[in-house]
């Protein structure tokens, strides 16, 4: 196959710069991932904590079989193995962590066999600096595994495309099987790559569908518990937490392809990007829809080139946004940003592939603004405000007062486990059930502010009391300091931590007058 024309340097000719390039680019995500990684775990981190810390493996696969969990078990399963070898937060997003770090050399490999080497080389760089695949792939859940499955099984279909060996479908077969049992997004992916092989490559049409095929029979034992996700309450919770409208598309979209997954007051794209990298950005996409229209003559070969794999890749980059809204409109809502996740390498590779087709000059300028633009991301998502909750820095100032009773008031987990549980340390539960054995509903019964200052204190029994609560404190965090100063107990120390949610630390002691 003849290379398309945003492909024609030089210097990207010489066989050192790419294998140094990808080292580079390896290397360097490697360690923005791994800063990452060892930030505390975080909302629904903590379920996959509980699930993977507290059960054997066929304990695993059982509980995410039920409503606990809405998400298949591969990734938890990976997760198991890798507690083995401790409890670390590291430990516990050890898969997401490789798959991210892997997902930098895949995206190279399906690029070079769809939009080119340049453009791969560029698509490569974003996915390095994305803060959207810096995050997921540090993340004890299955979104940074899913992505680098989905890309494993589009490499290994290009490569059962262009050659005759079976060994190609049968990889792909495997990691579509993976892929699915991964997450359930990756159905819209792998329908869209189905579709076009077989649209495209009719000689093709036969192995797809027995390796297709093979993994659908797999995957069919699945499919009770696939229902029972999709009829639990937590899916129409989060569905009425973020119900479709044109604001949330836009939001999402935004959050999802260059900024900050969360939207938090604090996390929007004018902070993660930044202002001056959204103006970059801007530029660099206008430059390269400049050079692509004085070089509208040369995309007909382009396409023509790689038998309309650029089509393939626009249609796995619009797959799962198209896909989740598809959903979104007709049911629950999940056209959410890390529901997005199974198409970003694809927008990265589309997004590399129209900034370079223009002539050397245009291509360079519009890739060093793009690219300068998630660099300036990369470096914005490394501040200490998009940082975890410090849960961890707060357990080890409760160490101070070894004889306080500690109460949570800022439990921000789906449960039964909270950060302070993780951290090891035994706290009265304020704002959330106090059991410790399954995850929360909303029927359960909460503690009442009134009852837990009573417990507290007769458990202190004029021993410090310490709340861990946000920053402001929640509404029943300060009617418990309320009532706790009704009993003789005052205020004598605060410690706070910022974050991407802040926190603090109120130490409560006994007034010598109440002594």
């Amino acid at each position: 196959m003849t290379q398309p024309r945003g492909d024609v340097s030089r210097l990207l000719r010489h066989p050192a710069v790419v294998p140094v390039a990808l080292v580079v680019f390896t290397v360097g995500g490697g360690l923005l991932r791994l800063s990452v990684a060892h930030q505390d775990l975080f909302a629904d981190e903590l379920a996959t904590y509980w699930v993977v810390t507290t059960r054997s493996l066929g304990g695993v696969v059982r509980t995410v079989t039920t409503t606990a969990e809405i998400t298949p078990p591969f990734s938890f399963m990976l997760s198991w193995f890798t507690a083995k070898v401790g409890h670390s937060p590291v430990m516990i997003r050890l898969p997401a962590l490789v798959a991210g770090i892997a997902s930098i050399p895949l995206v190279y490999a399906v690029g070079v066999r769809t939009v080119g080497r340049g453009a791969a080389l560029v698509a490569t760089a974003l996915t390095t600096l994305s803060p959207f695949m810096i995050y997921y792939s540090a993340e004890a859940r299955g979104y940074g595994v899913l992505m680098a499955l989905l890309l494993l099984s589009t490499w290994c279909l290009l490569q059962g495309v262009d050659s005759d060996r079976r060994g190609w479908w049968v990889g792909y077969g495997f990691f579509v099987l993976l892929a699915v049992y991964t997450h359930y997004t990756a159905l819209f992916v792998l329908a869209a790559q189905f579709g076009w092989v077989f649209w495209v490559h009719r000689g093709k049409r036969w192995p797809l569908v027995v390796s297709t095929g093979v993994a659908v029979v797999a995957y069919l034992p699945w499919l009770p518990s696939l229902r029972g996700d999709l009829d639990s309450g937590t899916t129409e919770i989060l569905s009425r937490l973020s119900p479709l409208s044109p604001e949330i598309v836009r939001v999402t979209l935004s959050h999802w392809s260059i900024g900050f997954p969360y939207y938090l007051y604090r996390t929007g794209v004018g902070v993660v990007p930044g202002v001056p990298a959204l103006c970059l950005l801007a530029a660099g996409i206008a430059v390269g829809a400049g050079g692509m229209f004085t070089m509208r003559s040369r995309l007909g070969p382009w396409f023509a080139a790689r038998e309309m794999r650029i089509v393939l890749v626009v249609l796995l980059a619009l797959a799962t946004p198209v896909g989740t809204a598809a959903q979104s409109a007709v049911g629950t809502n999940v056209f959410i940003a890390r529901g997005l996740a199974a198409s970003w390498p694809y927008l990265a590779l589309m997004v590399a592939a129209l900034i370079t087709v223009g002539r050397p000059a245009v291509r360079y300028t519009s890739s060093l603004l793009v690219v300068g633009a998630f660099a300036l991301g990369a470096w914005n998502m490394q501040g200490t405000n998009l940082q975890r909750p410090h849960f961890s820095r707060l357990a080890t100032f409760t160490e101070a007062y070894p004889d306080a009773v500690v109460v949570d008031g800022f439990a921000f987990t789906p449960g039964p486990l909270s950060n302070l549980d993780v951290e090891g340390v035994a706290a009265i539960r304020l704002n959330v059930p106090e059991q410790r054995v399954k995850p929360f509903g909303l029927m359960m019964k909460r503690p009442y502010p009134a009852e837990v200052v009573a417990r507290a204190v007769a458990e202190a029994d004029g021993r410090p009391i310490i709340l861990i609560s946000g920053d402001p404190p929640l509404p029943v965090a300060t009617r418990f300091q309320e009532l706790l100063l009704g009993t003789g107990y005052v205020l004598t120390h605060t410690e706070r931590t910022r974050g991407l949610l802040d926190l603090q630390a109120f130490v409560y002691e006994r007034s010598p007058a109440t002594g």
